[in-house]
């Protein structure tokens, strides 16, 4: 197999903001070529598809304004420092809906945009208590919980209304992992 192993030369940060950190990558492939690379460096991140006991899956809404448009979503934030997947998941449902989880099963973990951000999304299952508390959204969040069927949302997905890769990705690993019986 050909080696594609691109190194590092040096990198200089031109942006550290709150979730996000830009670099520029001076790299050399390996016939020699020297080429830059412009990296977004990003908190790896928990998404959850989550569904009630009455079979009702519960998404998101909310604005996103690098699209500038409100979408529909599975449940999804940002790990804090040192938290275990797991813990961020089940913390980003209480937050982001009011729900608890009662059972969560890992899907996979994805890479959202390898072209140019290192982020890595680790994708859960949940089993969700009945009814829902209050929210507990982060100061800066502006989210509304939505409850659609199994059928609602495969019907949202093939209209193009469900279109955030993340929840088009959980979604499709969450089919494959019923039919092949690895979520009892």
């Amino acid at each position: 197999m050909t080696d594609l192993m691109e190194k590092t030369l040096d990198a200089t940060t031109i942006y550290d903001g709150r979730i996000v950190r830009l670099e520029v990558l001076n790299v050399e492939l390996p016939d020699g070529r020297k080429v830059r690379r412009e990296v977004a460096r990003h908190c790896q991140a928990v998404a959850i598809l989550a569904r009630r006991p009455d079979g009702k899956f519960i998404f998101v809404r909310q604005y996103r304004k690098p699209i500038d448009a409100a979408i529909l979503e599975i449940i999804a934030g940002c790990m804090e420092a040192g938290e275990e997947p797991e813990v961020s998941a089940r913390r980003e449902v209480a937050e982001e809906t009011g729900y608890d989880v009662v059972k969560m099963k890992k899907l996979t973990s994805i890479v959202s945009s390898p072209g140019f951000c290192d982020e890595i999304l680790h994708l859960f299952y949940a089993e969700l208590t009945p009814r829902a508390h209050a929210q507990d959204q982060d100061p800066d969040e502006n989210v509304y919980a939505v409850e659609f069927t199994e059928e609602e949302i495969t019907q949202l997905i093939l209209g193009g209304e469900i279109s955030d890769a993340k929840t088009i990705a959980a979604w499709g690993y969450y089919q494959l992992a019923r039919q092949n019986r690895l979520l009892e």
